[in-house]
């Protein structure tokens, strides 16, 4: 079984470097790595480290596979930026928890509201394990920041990133899994009727009250419905099917399929149809499919055609609206 670590990040890029090393030392071997962080110039820098020093300090046995940005946010410091993180870490602990892996979630970077909304995240979706981890030397704390990690040589930045595993401290968070509950929550959220023991969580919790779900009930009850609309993940991995072009136009094209492979876990054939002038879009090609326009960063542009395991009008035309949102961030 695949085994995926969601952390999230901030100016540390160590937090993740020392759960991977503990989960090994304690018989778990993690395969992929999904951050969660926001576009903050710092966490940027940080996971533009990681994503050079993972794989190559772990042999191609770990992979950073994605990497879910805030991209409006430098911060989660307002109740639009905290519905977008929340919707973020329900959607990736969703997704994997569907594929069959095993999820470890760790709270250990990025700012305090962050490393709560991921463990509230995890109360609805659940997960194998919700840790912290934190190493108790304030030098290799102040080491760890990333302006100190990027000027220094690559012997001291492995030695700073993967302390022995004796001096991290992981501690493991308590969490009640509501998975089960979920349908039961929206509804209640919906002021329908539910069963009595769900009306009386929903109300104690403050987001029930007489029956109308609360500020904060229905901020909850945005984020379920968004994440429960989107189509199911694929089970295996995403074909591409990509057409032989010269070198430099190749690799920027699979750059891109491999990119929108990752980050959308219900796409389950990439086909490239090259490019038609116009600006980016996502036109919808019913039952399953949509067809992807987007510029290339030294080509001219490329052409996509989709197909998702969309099941409903309804779920092919979230699939667009989430692929288009995260096109105009990327082409910005």
């Amino acid at each position: 079984m695949k085994k995926v670590l969601i952390a999230t990040l901030g100016e540390a890029p160590a937090v993740v470097t020392e759960a991977i090393d503990c989960l090994q030392a304690d018989g778990v071997s993690i395969d992929f790595v999904v951050i969660l962080t926001t576009k903050d110039t710092y966490s940027r820098s940080a996971l533009n480290l990681l994503s050079e020093h993972v794989p190559a300090y772990y042999g191609g046995k770990v992979t950073l596979l994605d990497a879910r940005i805030l991209e409006a946010f430098y911060d989660v410091d307002s109740d639009t930026a905290a519905l977008e993180f929340m919707n973020h870490a329900c959607a990736a602990l969703r997704d994997y928890r569907k594929k069959g892996w095993e999820v470890y979630a760790c709270i250990a970077g990025g700012r305090k509201a962050m490393s709560a909304l991921l463990a509230l995240a995890v109360q609805f979706y659940g997960a194998r394990r919700l840790f912290h981890v934190l190493v108790e030397d304030p030098v290799l704390e102040e080491e760890g920041h990333i302006l100190k990690l990027r000027n220094m040589n690559p012997q001291d930045q492995r030695r700073v990133l993967h302390p022995p595993v004796k001096q991290i401290k992981l501690v493991n968070l308590p969490f009640i899994g509501l998975f089960p509950l979920l349908g039961d929550i929206i509804s209640g959220l919906k002021g329908q009727p539910v069963r009595s023991e769900v009306k009386e969580l929903l109300e104690q919790n403050g987001l029930l009250v007489a029956g109308t779900p609360t500020p904060l009930g229905q901020m909850v009850l945005q984020v379920l419905e968004s994440v429960e609309t989107l189509p199911e993940p694929r089970q295996g991995g995403c074909q591409l099917s990509l057409a032989k072009k010269e070198p430099r136009e190749a690799r920027e094209t699979e750059e891109w399929a491999n990119r929108l492979a990752n980050r959308f876990l219900f796409i389950e054939r990439i086909e490239d149809i090259g490019w038609r002038e116009g600006q980016p879009k996502v036109r919808v090609e019913p039952p399953n499919t949509l067809v992807v326009f987007l510029p290339g960063r030294r080509l001219r542009g490329i052409g996509f055609r989709l197909t998702t395991t969309a099941q409903t009008p309804g779920q092919l035309e979230r699939a667009r609206q989430e692929i288009e949102r995260w096109i105009d961030k990327e082409v910005r």
